[in-house]
């Protein structure tokens, strides 16, 4: 399983540069950019990385926001494999999750805690 990260400007980077400084790691999690690229040329990068990473059967693919253009990308290159997932709302949280249980959680528990994990992490503080 591979993580992807798809986000505006250097977001993704930034993200995971972060994520490994607190966890240690950032082992099957890449980051993109929407910044300098058209929407088919980074659909083709994206098709032609994961190729190069023998086609993974889960990949799940994290964005910044959901109906943004990164989120457009997401779901295309994830429209054509049933174990092709795009989460919405990337943010530390989320990604310290996937880093530290994509080996252990059954993918459909996996996404299940993304999901509560990266909403968890946002919270009023009064």
């Amino acid at each position: 399983m591979i993580g992807i990260v798809i986000c505006h400007k250097n977001l993704a980077q930034e993200l995971i540069t972060t994520a490994k400084a607190i966890i240690g790691h950032h082992h099957n999690l890449f980051p993109f950019s929407n910044d300098k690229s058209t929407v088919e040329q980074l659909v083709q990068e994206i098709e032609k990385f994961i190729d190069s990473k023998g086609n993974p059967e889960e990949i799940i693919i994290m964005v910044d926001l959901r109906g943004g253009n990164c989120w457009a990308i997401a779901r295309m290159v994830a429209r054509s494999h049933p174990k092709r997932y795009v989460l919405s709302g990337v943010n530390l949280p989320m990604l310290f999750s996937f880093l530290t249980k994509k080996d252990v959680l059954p993918l459909p528990e996996l996404l299940e805690k993304l999901q509560v994990d990266a909403h968890r992490g946002i919270f009023l503080d009064e």
